[in-house]
């Protein structure tokens, strides 16, 4: 269990975790629309290219942020002495 002296570290870096992990797929959900057009020139194994990024290359960044953030917030969890021992 965490000392409540602890908390409010615990918190806040917990808080800038979580805002620094979400930050390149805000990225890429706000630059891949604005390039689609450019991109829908190109083709990928007969798919329009901004598409295909659309379709698996937000799917790709989702899913290396969120094993990222697991495996950060499991460092932190570490430090502040607020791991779960399974």
């Amino acid at each position: 269990m965490i000392e409540w002296s602890e908390r409010k570290a615990y918190w806040r870096h917990t808080k800038v975790q979580m805002l620094t992990s979400l930050l390149p797929f805000v990225a890429a959900l706000i630059v891949l629309p604005l390039y689609a057009d450019a991109l829908n020139g190109k083709r990928v194994l007969g798919i329009p290219l901004g598409y295909f990024l659309a379709c698996h290359g937000l799917l790709v960044i989702a899913l290396v942020t969120v094993a990222v953030f697991v495996n950060r917030q499991d460092a932190i969890d570490h430090w502040h002495g607020a791991h779960e021992d399974i």
